[in-house]
């Protein structure tokens, strides 16, 4: 059996408990890093249960060997690589080149991620692309496994060799506030309804919000492999975390404390992973995702041991693994103690609604074809269009949707699918189909002194909505950057904007 039939068959065989475990490359081509690297690499195929060896492509947004250069060692070594395929670099041109180079390279499996907002660089920041999300990239990568090629229509679809990918996604349980943690509900939803295969949680350790991903999926009647991240620091490491320099990441100060006071036992923190695993693997998960700093195989293998002994005896160790963030919000409410809650909370959805009811009510005078504004509008946009009068409509709206809504420009508006708000102008990462991972208590990744744009959308959206509403509603297309700097008015009422293409998008 090869390498990627055994860690698929491990993921879909329920009975199995699939263990993977993260590579870092660092920067340069070579060198002792890399060497231990592959050590690791050859010393797991021996040992046999480690199924996949996942490698990072630019983790934390700083520049490192490609994943496909580890990748094609590790895969010569007889273990599967499971190549993280960060979009944060990539435009859709260069996401589809590498998905080519993937399948000429053989490789099978790949965690799809946005990734983390490039760090500085040479000569200072570079500048990021994100120009598909995750979902939409899960959504191409479906629809070239299928024949389809989303291009320009007076081009002939193309027609790719039969290839399919294993496609990753991930989620992160851990977040603080409702608003954050609704909308990675709600994406992975998404994610997952547009193609993904398993999930991957991001690190944490709060053993609720462990437990309260797996209710909400069964809630939600979707079955798919779900690999925890039991992540193991260095004291330095940890201390770090806690002070949010990695994106995205909750890290209890709790479990900073406690890993001071075993300063003098190293193997303390291998004990503790050993019982999240156990844990872990009690409540019901189909996987560990491993990961680390500072560490060896006999570390990991120690580490797999330990877990092996504890077996059903789990539910004594749940305590001294259950390190909760204060203050966190909980979709089935507050736990007691490690008694997790079942029964999901009221949303609060839509608290800051602003002048959300007057932009609607102008939008549906003014774009709606049912209503005779709306048409009467539509004709005129189209008559300025199509003379001199394109200068004029577009600096017209140009001065107004830059006073109301801080406006870029694109040419494809979605204001109407994000409470009025601009990603282009308000998300660093111009996302359209909700938020990165990297936020943290309410504040953005990039800006940290900026609130979350995607939680300023939810704080206007109808007080009514449901977790189910976000993650089963539309999902934008990419945008089609031929008309930036041009009308969106006059391209919505000629049908060249995302409305025409986001009915079929996820069909």
């Amino acid at each position: 059996m090869s390498p990627t039939e055994r860690f698929h068959n491990s993921l879909l065989d329920r009975s199995e408990f699939t263990i993977t475990y993260e590579l870092v490359p660092g920067q340069g081509s070579g060198g002792k890093q890399i060497d231990r690297l592959l050590d690791f690499a050859a010393r797991a195929k021996d040992d046999g249960r480690i199924r996949a060896l996942s490698i990072t492509d630019n983790a934390g947004g700083h520049p490192a060997l490609a994943p496909v250069a580890i990748g094609s060692e590790v895969q010569r070594i007889g273990i599967e690589p499971l190549i993280h395929f960060s979009l944060k670099d990539k435009n859709r041109n260069q996401v589809k080149s590498h998905l080519f180079l993937y399948q000429r390279q053989g490789f099978h499996s790949l965690l799809v991620l946005g990734g983390d907002f490039p760090r500085s660089g040479y000569y200072g920041q570079a500048r990021p692309v994100f120009d598909l999300d995750s979902i939409q990239t899960l959504r191409m990568m479906r629809a070239m496994e299928e024949g389809r090629d989303l291009s320009p229509a007076h081009e002939r679809p193309a027609e790719y060799p039969s290839y399919r990918f294993l496609r990753g996604c991930v989620v992160s349980p851990f977040k603080t506030t409702e608003a954050e943690q609704v909308w990675q509900y709600a994406r992975l939803l998404r994610k997952i309804r547009a193609g993904a295969d398993f999930v991957v949680t991001q690190l944490g350790y709060d053993i609720c919000k462990f437990e309260e991903l797996l209710l909400f999926l069964r809630q939600e009647q979707v079955d798919i492999p779900v690999l925890a991240n039991v992540f193991i620091p260095s004291p330095g490491l940890a201390r770090l975390m806690a002070r949010g320099v990695v994106p995205g990441v909750v890290f209890p100060d709790a479990l900073v404390r406690t890993m001071e006071e075993e300063k003098n036992d190293p193997g303390a923190r291998l004990v503790r992973a050993a019982r999240m695993i156990g844990v872990l693997r009690g409540l019901g998960y189909d996987g560990v995702h491993i990961g680390g700093n500072c560490l060896d195989f006999d570390d990991i293998r120690r580490v797999m041991d330990l877990a092996e002994e504890i077996g059903d005896d789990w539910r004594r160790h749940r305590d001294t693994v259950h390190f909760p963030v204060p203050g966190s919000w909980y979709l089935y409410g507050d736990p007691r103690g490690t008694a997790c809650a079942t029964t999901p909370v009221p949303l609060a959805a839509g608290r800051h609604r602003g002048a959300l009811v007057l932009h609607r009510s102008v939008h549906y005078l003014l774009f709606s074809r049912a209503t005779p504004t709306g048409r009467l509008f539509g004709r005129l946009c189209l008559w300025l269009a199509r003379g001199r009068g394109a200068f004029l409509l577009r600096i017209m709206e140009r001065i107004i949707k830059e006073i109301l809504f801080a406006c870029r420009m694109c040419g494809d508006c979605t204001l109407a699918e994000s409470t009025y708000l601009c990603p282009q102008s308000g998300c660093p990462k111009r996302l359209t189909n909700g938020p990165c991972g990297g936020s943290r208590n309410m504040a953005c990744e990039v800006y940290p002194e900026r609130r979350c744009f995607w939680v300023r959308v939810y704080d206007r959206l109808d007080p009514t909505t449901t977790i189910h509403d976000l993650g089963h509603g539309p999902v934008l297309p990419p945008k089609d950057w031929s008309l930036d700097q041009t009308s969106s008015w006059s391209n919505y009422f000629a049908g060249r904007d995302h409305t025409t293409r986001t009915k079929d998008f996820l069909d």
